[in-house]
């Protein structure tokens, strides 16, 4: 059985490292959009048996239910790690064999992007790991583990290194992939950009980006401190 597994952080305590340059009721209408648009794109990935929702907060967690999903709520959130790894421990226990834990903050992210790390996990012998890192390649944007307990997840700065080092001292083939969609995160004003870039696009992660102007005010606060240096 394959299971995906997403982590959302509560929307009004998401998007911190945006905080000079969207307000805090735009931060968590952004954190809102980006899980639901996972959400949307998750239950489009046919290879997914089920799917974890891990949240707090009570619009994202009817909003999974809705669309058929297994939510595990939780009453107190410690991190990104530790939602991821709840998830993962409850996929185990429906009798996961391979789970993916994806994030929220991939707006490109297409369900053919993660059917696509699914293949490359199903093409690999028990222990493998599948491993997006982030743009910077510091981070770990997505994950596919075979099987759910091949590794425990680090996530965070550095988490590549220590998630890929952790799968080999454990026997696990490791795959490096780097799909667009999947390796451009939103976190901060240059991710902004970043994402705004690829032509063709749109969703409605951008389309409310778009509405309140945020990829101009991303321009703006990057080019200001080069001006003030001339």
């Amino acid at each position: 059985m394959i299971v995906g597994v997403l982590p959302v952080k509560s929307p009004a305590d998401s998007m911190s490292r945006l905080s000079a340059l969207l307000s805090p009721a735009e931060r968590e209408e952004l954190a809102r959009c980006l899980a639901l648009k996972a959400l949307e794109t998750l239950t489009a990935v046919s290879l997914l048996d089920r799917l974890i929702v891990v949240a707090n907060d009570a619009g994202i967690i009817a909003a999974a239910r809705h669309a058929g999903a297994h939510v595990l709520e939780e009453a107190v959130q410690l991190g990104h790690t530790q939602s991821a790894e709840n998830g993962i421990a409850m996929a185990a226990g429906l009798g996961a064999t391979t789970v993916l834990c994806a994030p929220i903050d991939v707006p490109l992210a297409t369900a053919d992007d993660y059917t696509r790390l699914l293949e490359a996990a199903s093409r690999l012998p028990s222990p493998a790991l599948v491993i997006v890192p982030s743009a910077d390649g510091s981070g770990t944007n997505a994950l596919v583990r075979k099987p759910p307990e091949v590794i425990v997840g680090q996530f965070g700065p550095g988490s590549f290194q220590k998630h890929t080092s952790s799968a080999r001292a454990a026997g696990a083939q490791v795959d490096v992939q780097r799909p667009l969609g999947i390796t451009l995160d939103l976190d901060t004003p240059e991710d902004l950009l970043a994402i705004e870039a690829p032509a063709g696009t749109s969703n409605d992660v951008l389309d409310y980006l778009f509405s309140i102007d945020a990829f101009e005010r991303a321009r703006a606060a990057i080019a200001t401190p080069q001006a003030a240096r001339l």
